[in-house]
């Protein structure tokens, strides 16, 4: 079942996208939610303690979750993204923990 079943994401004047992962953003964040899926895809497939990755991929679905929004909330990206910075010390995460910080400062 779709993250947003039930709400006409048409009548809002906003354009809603799904990618790969199933996470739906505002089109205007197309790139970060991406770049964001990326990183879950490289944290699952890491070889880092399960529990990390279960911490990780969570605060990965906050900010995308946020990003759905016309105006996503600041203080909950802010505090997801100080846990999914870490994500910068797997190996083959580091260039887009980069990337994603980039994209995701005027948020922070």
């Amino acid at each position: 079942m779709p993250k947003f079943h039930g709400i006409k994401v048409e009548a809002t004047g906003q354009n809603i996208i799904t990618l790969g992962d199933g996470n739906q953003v505002n089109a205007k964040f197309g790139d970060l939610g991406q770049s964001l899926t990326e990183l879950r895809n490289a944290v699952t497939s890491s070889g880092v303690h399960e529990s990390t990755k279960l911490e990780l991929v969570a605060d990965i679905d906050t900010i995308q979750s946020q990003l759905a929004k016309p105006e996503p909330n600041r203080t909950i990206i802010k505090a997801a993204w100080e846990v999914v910075k870490s994500a910068a010390a797997i190996n083959g995460c580091t260039v887009l923990v980069h990337k994603i910080a980039g994209l995701l400062a005027h948020f922070l």
